[in-house]
Formats: C-alpha cells, sequence, structure tokens
C-alpha cells in the first residue's frame, strides 16, 4: 500500500497515555517511538489494493493500533490494544456525532462510501486487486435498511499473514462503538474475525426511537443518560443493548 501516516498522527497522542497509565511514560515514549517507524513498514509490506480505493482508509486505520502492538513484540496484550482502541474512538467521536443515522441524511451518509467502493470495485479492479474488500448488499432485510455484507477483508488477511490475528475480533468491535455514537444500534450477526477469510460479514443498521432521542438530549445529566454513558465508554456494548431493550419495554407498558 501507499504510505500514509495520517491515522497513525491522529491516534498517537491517545496511544501513548494509555501505555504511559499502564507502563509508565518512559516504556510508552520508547514503543511510540518504535511503532512509528513499525507503521510505515508494515503500510508498504501490504498488498496493494489501490492507491484510490474508496475504503483503503480502513486498514491504514487498523495497522496504527497493529503497529505498537508489533513493536511491542506482543508483550502489550490485546486487552490494552482494545483499550488504545477505544480511547483513540473516543478521541474524535465529535466526528461520528456529526452523522446522524436517525435521518435520512445520516443514512446516506453511513453508506455513501461503501455504495462508492462497490462501483469502483469492477472485475476489472478486482483482478487487479485481488486481496482488496469484497461487499454486496445480498439479504437485504428491508427496503431503506442500512445493510451490506463484506466477504473479504484484506485487514483480517493481512493480520492472519503478520501472525497477530488475535487482534481482528476487536477491530470488529469498534463498529458497534462507531454506530453507537452515530446515534444507531448494529446488527450483525457474524463476522470475518469470527469465520475468518472469504466467509461472511452481515451490516445492519437501526435508529434509536424517537422517544429515547427526546429524552436522552434533555437527560443529559440524570439517571438514565449517567448508565447509558457508562456502558457505551466501557465498551459494554451487549449490557447497554439489553438496558436499552428493557426500558423500551418498559416505556411501551407505562404507555398502555
Amino acid at each position: 500500500m501507499k504510505y500514509n501516516g495520517f491515522y497513525f498522527w491522529m491516534f498517537k497522542s491517545p496511544m501513548k497515555k494509555v501505555l504511559a497509565e499502564k507502563y509508565g511514560r518512559e516504556y510508552a515514549a520508547d514503543i511510540m517511538k518504535k511503532s512509528k517507524k513499525v507503521y510505515r513498514e508494515l503500510v508498504e509490506k501490504a498488498d496493494d489494493i489501490g492507491d484510490d480505493n474508496p475504503m483503503a482508509y480502513n486498514e491504514l486505520f487498523a495497522l496504527a493500533f497493529v503497529a505498537p502492538y508489533v513493536a511491542s513484540e506482543k508483550k502489550i496484550p490485546p486487552t490494552a490494544v482494545q483499550e488504545m482502541m477505544r480511547r483513540s474512538l473516543y478521541h474524535i467521536k465529535w466526528y461520528f456525532a456529526k452523522t446522524d443515522l436517525n435521518t435520512d441524511k445520516g443514512k446516506a451518509e453511513n453508506k455513501k462510501s461503501v455504495v462508492k467502493y462497490y462501483k469502483w470495485y469492477t472485475p476489472e479492479k478486482e483482478k487487479r486487486y485481488p486481496t482488496s474488500f469484497k461487499v454486496d448488499f445480498v439479504g437485504q432485510p428491508h427496503e431503506g435498511a442500512c445493510y451490506y455484507r463484506i466477504t473479504r477483508c484484506p485487514i483480517c488477511i493481512y493480520t492472519e499473514k503478520l501472525g497477530v490475528s488475535e487482534l481482528m475480533p476487536l477491530f470488529c468491535e469498534l463498529d458497534e462503538v462507531m454506530i453507537t455514537l452515530q446515534h444507531g444500534v448494529l446488527h450483525r450477526k457474524q463476522t470475518l474475525a469470527d469465520l475468518f477469510i472469504n466467509s461472511t460479514a452481515d451490516f445492519y443498521l437501526i435508529k434509536f426511537p424517537g422517544f429515547l432521542q427526546h429524552l436522552l438530549h434533555p437527560l443529559c445529566h440524570g439517571t438514565l443518560f449517567q448508565i447509558c454513558k457508562y456502558l457505551l465508554f466501557q465498551n459494554r456494548i451487549h449490557i447497554f443493548n439489553k438496558f436499552y431493550t428493557i426500558f423500551h419495554l418498559l416505556f411501551i407498558f407505562f404507555l398502555a
């Protein structure tokens, strides 16, 4: 791949902060210094998926977190890398919050890069870049749904080649955090990290119901919001979804 250091630069500060908290400033500074060089090497040795590939940013993004893991010779545990990812996302949460999946504009924005890529990845491009993302919309649950399938992922292929496939499930988990920051809920039956290469990852997004949208804004310092915020910041998405479902049922019960 063609080198681009933007994502490493953008996430360097939150990653270094996590390492400093866990292992001290000296170790953090040393690892991040090594990571900059490792990141360049990882990007340049990755399969070429096209300089104008609309989804290339996904791999550049992921390799920013692979770099310190490789630079530490895997001495940094995956749980620490996961925290580095989470902190990095919340470092730019304002960017994700600009997209509101409760609006037609937000849904279109979310799907724009995937649709652009789908049109870009012609049969000719696939012959030229055979390890790039493979995307389709087979199995869409209903018209208008934010839905797509990924049946091949270069990140999954590359992490296996590098011997760091244990990080792959962490990248898939980040999707839930990103979608939540966009005021939506991610429904996914399986991921490529679960099934590995040439299997299928389904993405299906729904919006928060209007009543919850209205409740969250005025209760930004209230108990409900604090519980939701804690669960999301602690990356307890599965608990958040259960809490949300119970709250929704209780709300309907009291309205009846």
